[in-house]
């Protein structure tokens, strides 16, 4: 079935320009044509009526939909923001942003006016989807882990858990592999870091959830549109849990051409107690309680970012008076 969907889609895009989008502004016009026919969010998977060349409105009874208003009635821009959908970074523009220099020096926009990969990266259309305007705006650049707290409807019949005090958000069960094979997609091809626990966590997500109909059809047009493919979702390439050498060293990841390893893999993460630091990637220090955290180190992704000082080395953290966080390998 998946290669009459490819035919057709070669057809489909034989008469559009080929070309990575520029930009983040061009790239929203673009998804569209990925979407077209299948006009849904990712998260709530509510219906889509387009406005004007990027928007659209989101029809909250398809998807069973509720405003989330824990205070209240909802304001005016509470139900204008839930009334719209908005083009969302899958894996937060936030987290890659980090580990360039171009962020560090002066964050999103310094990187967008001072660095061609940054503008790359944040418009590469494997990373970009619709979602409700609400849950794009609290998800913000939470990171993705399973919630433990008791919570439950907080949008209605959509079934996404959003743990703002907790720094996490748990998507439906249906998605979770579409979001770990983008995120070895990212890590891969613009050669970044992803900590051993989200490893452990998308490795777990990529097996539970297999490619669906769906997330091919929206690869096969996302690589009618770019010339590429995402090779996790191909099956050209799979990811495992250890290390690989870079220009800059080793980093605690690494991936496989032979698919039938990520089972054992997936079964030995428990096992690996102890990863070295990922040279090059930067040190995460936090203000408040005076701690740092490599990229091995279990809470590296989730630090609220106005807590976080960024440092290059742990010597140069330890040097203005931070100590290694007590729940990082040894």
């Amino acid at each position: 079935m998946w290669k009459i969907y490819l035919v057709l889609f070669t057809l489909l895009f034989s008469k559009v320009s080929v070309a990575d989008p520029a930009n983040f502004e061009q790239a929203k016009v673009q998804l569209k044509q990925i979407y077209q026919g299948n006009e849904r969010t990712f998260y709530c998977d509510c219906a889509i009526s387009w406005v004007g060349r990027s928007g659209g409105r989101v029809d909250h009874d398809s998807c069973g939909f509720a405003i989330y208003s824990p205070k209240g009635l909802p304001s005016e821009a509470t139900l204008a923001r839930a009334a719209r959908s908005e083009v969302e970074h899958i894996i937060p523009i936030s987290w890659i942003g980090k580990q360039l220099t171009c962020w560090q020096n002066g964050g999103r926009k310094n990187c967008q006016a001072s660095d061609p990969l940054f503008n790359k990266i944040e418009a590469d259309l494997f990373n970009l989807t619709y979602a409700v305007g609400q849950i794009n705006g609290l998800r913000s650049d939470l990171p993705f882990a399973m919630v433990t707290e008791n919570i439950s409807n907080q949008f209605g019949r959509c079934d996404i858990k959003i743990d703002t005090k907790n720094r996490k958000v748990q998507p439906k069960a249906d998605i979770r592999g579409d979001i770990a094979r983008v995120a070895f997609y990212m890590a891969d091809r613009y050669n970044l870091t992803l900590s051993r626990q989200d490893q452990q966590l998308y490795l777990a997500w990529h097996k539970q959830d297999p490619v669906s109909e769906l997330e091919l059809l929206r690869h096969n047009r996302t690589a009618a549109l770019t010339q590429r493919s995402n090779p996790f979702v191909t099956g050209e390439k799979s990811w495992q849990l250890g290390f690989r050498t870079s220009g800059v060293g080793l980093t605690p990841q690494g991936w496989l051409v032979n698919n039938d390893e990520v089972s054992s893999t997936i079964a030995a993460v428990g096992s690996i107690s102890k990863m070295p630091q990922a040279m090059g990637s930067p040190i995460h220090g936090n203000r408040n309680s005076r701690v740092y955290h490599r990229a091995d180190c279990p809470n590296y992704s989730s630090m609220a970012p106005a807590n976080r000082v960024i440092f290059q080395t742990s010597a140069e953290a330890e040097q203005q008076g931070y100590r290694l966080a007590g729940n990082c390998p040894k």
